[in-house]
């Protein structure tokens, strides 16, 4: 298989499907991967036409269902721009380049504030209103009929799967504001959740949720005064084992549910290293075996750290396809320098990877496009054999 590239973009900076395709295709891409399900945020745009500063709605999405698949209590909603327009399916309408479909699944806070009974719950029944917990029925069902209907939906060449696990503490919510510091121990314990689900769960795999959570709350509360955060680390080894096995069946689920033209791959990561995957459910050679592969979001500061950042998947992986995809950020906070984006980008196809995507088409200065049209070009005019 050759070099792919690809941008990943959000439909609202799309304007004009069709012409941004054909500048994209006439710039070398050759896949382009757009966010059909997604949450709230502030972006700066500071190429687009219409809005310099925006403002997506809370966990909508942004295609037009046909209506053949059910869905449960948790319902998505279209967003009102797709409603105006059908991005999506201008996009894979025009037949130019294979669309993947970027589905965020259980990052939403508008069925958090709806359904806080699905939300994940912290060692003192706190409820995380953006973070729906993957142990949950409901949310479980919700995430497997919305990935079918995506594929029933619209003609794509993939879904990424975002968030199929649970989100970290540190995972950020809007306008956060805190005067203690956690140290890394006591935020990966405010990121466990301890809800019904997870905890019933827990005790039929033999693993004492509830002594791990009356022990999380005195790891955090002498963190907070100060003091060293601690718990059983086989419990909590067991506990985030156990995990694993949940959001891994998850995957599979789908991938089961989603028509078998349409390959399903999981976003590996929300955070980086990834050697700290498991903390969102991610044992990721055993995603990368119950689906059709992984996607690396390598979001480092220097060519080498994304090298080892890619190694360390790779070890995990030995033996077992199929290769893994990358995601690369040209620009900050990653990446000060076109020489950088270069180096980054020779270090991992070093490593054997030929499908790379950029981060991201509507957010990305004028200056940092330069430098990924150059790069493909040089790629494509002779480098991308060498």
């Amino acid at each position: 298989m050759g070099l792919s590239l690809g941008w990943y973009a959000y439909p609202w900076n799309l304007h004009d499907p069709v012409h941004d395709l054909a500048r994209m295709q006439g710039g070398g891409m050759m896949h382009l991967t757009v966010a059909t399900s997604y949450h709230a945020g502030k972006f700066i745009q500071p190429r687009d036409p219409v809005a310099r500063v925006y403002f997506p709605e809370d966990g909508t999405v942004y295609f037009r269902s046909r209506g053949r698949v059910s869905h449960g209590t948790l319902k998505p909603q279209m967003a009102a721009v797709t409603g105006a327009r059908d991005v999506l399916g201008e996009l894979c309408a025009a037949g130019t380049m294979p669309i993947r479909a970027w589905t965020v699944l259980n990052h939403n806070s508008r069925l958090g504030l709806m359904h806080p009974d699905c939300t994940v719950r912290n060692a003192w029944g706190d409820a995380y209103i953006y973070s729906l917990c993957p142990a949950h029925p409901l949310v479980r069902d919700h995430a497997v009929a919305l990935c079918a209907d995506i594929a029933d939906s619209l003609d794509v060449e993939s879904l990424l799967l975002e968030t199929p696990g649970w989100l970290t503490y540190a995972h950020g919510y809007h306008h956060e504001f805190a005067q203690s510091t956690l140290p890394e121990a006591a935020e990966e314990l405010l990121g466990l959740c301890f809800c019904d689900h997870c905890r019933v769960g827990a005790r039929a795999a033999g693993i004492d949720a509830d002594a791990l959570r009356l022990q999380a709350r005195a790891a955090i509360d002498a963190a907070l005064a100060g003091g060293e955060a601690a718990v059983d680390a086989d419990l909590l080894a067991a506990f985030h084992a156990w995990r694993c096995g949940i959001v891994t069946a998850l995957c599979a689920e789908i991938r089961a549910a989603v028509r078998t033209a349409v390959t399903v791959r999981v976003i590996s990561t929300c955070q980086r290293p990834h050697a700290t995957t498991y903390r969102e459910g991610g044992d990721l050679r055993a995603l990368n075996a119950v689906t059709d592969g992984l996607e690396l979001p390598l979001y480092q500061g220097s060519a080498a750290d994304a090298a080892a950042d890619l190694r360390h998947v790779l070890d995990l992986l030995a033996g077992q396809g199929p290769a893994p995809r990358v995601i690369l950020r040209p620009g900050l906070p990653d990446m000060g320098s076109e020489a950088q984006l270069v180096e980054t980008v020779a270090a991992v196809r070093a490593q054997g990877i030929d499908d790379i995507s950029f981060y991201n088409f509507g957010l990305l200065p004028a200056p940092q496009i330069g430098w990924v049209d150059r790069l493909v070009r040089t790629l494509r005019e002779g480098g991308a054999n060498g």
